[in-house]
């Protein structure tokens, strides 16, 4: 079993019929003196009654609102700050949210898929797997975890071009080009507080598109950031493993 502020879940509300579905799947966590941190979207019905819900089920739980920006990697990003701010130290992050994709690899299990890194059958599994093995950065569902294409020097998917300024920006040197698609997975909190203590979260934040922005055609500077929130900690020297 984790010890105190160990773990810290950060999790994105978009939709206002989510909530109690959340509060049931993160339940375990309780167990494990978990410490919770939401973001509700300011456009959600009822944010106020969502709040109020969750401060029932987890009652030392932090809770703010912010504008759809950046999708969920907008409201991790803004939760980042709020880490930062409030200066605890964890040992791993776990990212999630509730949104849904049509367009995600297999949207029928889609959110499913992703949430076997919270079932209770796979918490302690995780956990030992970080402990048992240093080099272990990120865990996250096998399935999603993929590969950015990259050939001759450059990358060739539609995010190529923003991907190549941003890690030239941030000083990215990526050593393997796998990320977790859908941002769901646990990581090491450090690569991550260490990163953004040099790069205000909050003024890359302002750089992502708004509403709910798609990379169907072209490329964003929100999808782009889906891979370096991965990039970060294996950048690090840290790799990614599946369950």
């Amino acid at each position: 079993m984790a010890d105190k502020a160990e773990i810290a879940i950060l999790y994105h509300i978009f939709y206002e019929d989510s909530y109690e579905k959340v509060c049931m799947e993160l339940a375990p966590f309780l167990l494990y003196n978990a410490q919770f941190f939401f973001n509700i979207c300011e456009e959600t019905p009822g944010k106020k009654i969502i709040a109020c819900s969750l401060k029932k089920y987890f009652p030392e739980c932090f809770i703010i609102y912010t504008s759809n920006k950046g999708k969920d990697i907008g409201a991790k990003l803004a939760l980042i700050k709020l880490c930062l701010a409030l200066n605890i130290s964890f040992t791993y992050f776990i990212f999630l949210h509730d949104k849904k994709s049509l367009q995600a690899l297999k949207s029928n299990t889609w959110k499913k898929d992703l949430l076997k890194i919270i079932s209770k059958t796979n918490i302690d599994k995780i956990l030992i797997a970080f402990k048992e093995n240093n080099s272990n950065g990120i865990i996250g569902t096998t399935e999603y975890i993929i590969s950015e294409p990259f050939e001759n020097g450059k990358f060739t998917g539609i995010n190529g071009n923003i991907l190549s300024k941003l890690i030239t920006k941030y000083k990215i040197q990526p050593t393997t080009y796998l990320f977790v698609a859908g941002t769901m997975f646990w990581t090491k909190a450090k690569p991550i507080m260490d990163f953004f203590k040099n790069y205000n979260p909050l003024e890359i934040r302002m750089d992502l598109e708004d509403g709910n922005v798609l990379d169907n055609f072209n490329g964003t500077t929100t999808h782009a950031w889906e891979r370096l929130l991965s990039w970060i900690v294996t950048n690090q020297g840290l790799t990614i493993k599946g369950i």
